[in-house]
């Protein structure tokens, strides 16, 4: 009985293991961390009217903003490239790393979760980047602008 339960077990182990194996990172994925892509990552802030920079920027004339404005949304999204490329650069190390840890075929359980947890906080980090700069753009708006902001994206949506 306990052998059958084993059996199950590492089976399901190896199940997960190759899963995550297969699904290891895409080319794309790969060139997009590397580049610091932001391609949806400002989904969850867009959906809460939260103001994506280079919207605001297109926005510019309707929502008035001053050059001070300008320069200042100009400046975050010149660096956030940079800190996204550094954070995109240690995921896809982190992957790789963990893609050979399974080709050598001795991964064990606490060296998985080691790797998997490590990959999660890189990729939470690399989010963060991105998101962050969103939050500043509401902060560099005023209460107004906000608002209008919000009625420009809704007009988009239409």
């Amino acid at each position: 009985m306990f052998q059958k339960i084993m059996l199950r077990v590492f089976g399901c182990m190896l199940f997960v293991g190759a899963t995550i194996y297969a699904q290891g990172i895409t080319p794309s994925e790969k060139e997009g961390l590397l580049n610091g892509d932001a391609t949806g990552q400002f989904l969850v802030a867009e959906q809460s009217n939260y103001p994506v920079p280079s919207k605001v920027l297109s926005f510019k004339e309707q929502l008035g903003l001053t050059n001070a404005q300008i320069k200042k949304i100009n400046e975050l999204m010149q660096n956030l490239p940079v800190s996204a490329q550094v954070k995109g650069q240690e995921i896809v190390e982190a992957e790789e790393d963990l893609s050979q840890a399974f080709a050598s075929g001795t991964i064990s359980d606490k060296t998985l979760r080691m790797k998997l947890e490590k990959i999660g906080r890189l990729r939470a980090e690399f989010r963060f980047t991105h998101l962050q700069v969103c939050i500043k753009v509401k902060q560099i708006l005023s209460a107004n602008q906000n608002e209008r902001y919000k009625e420009l994206v809704a007009g988009e949506r239409k």
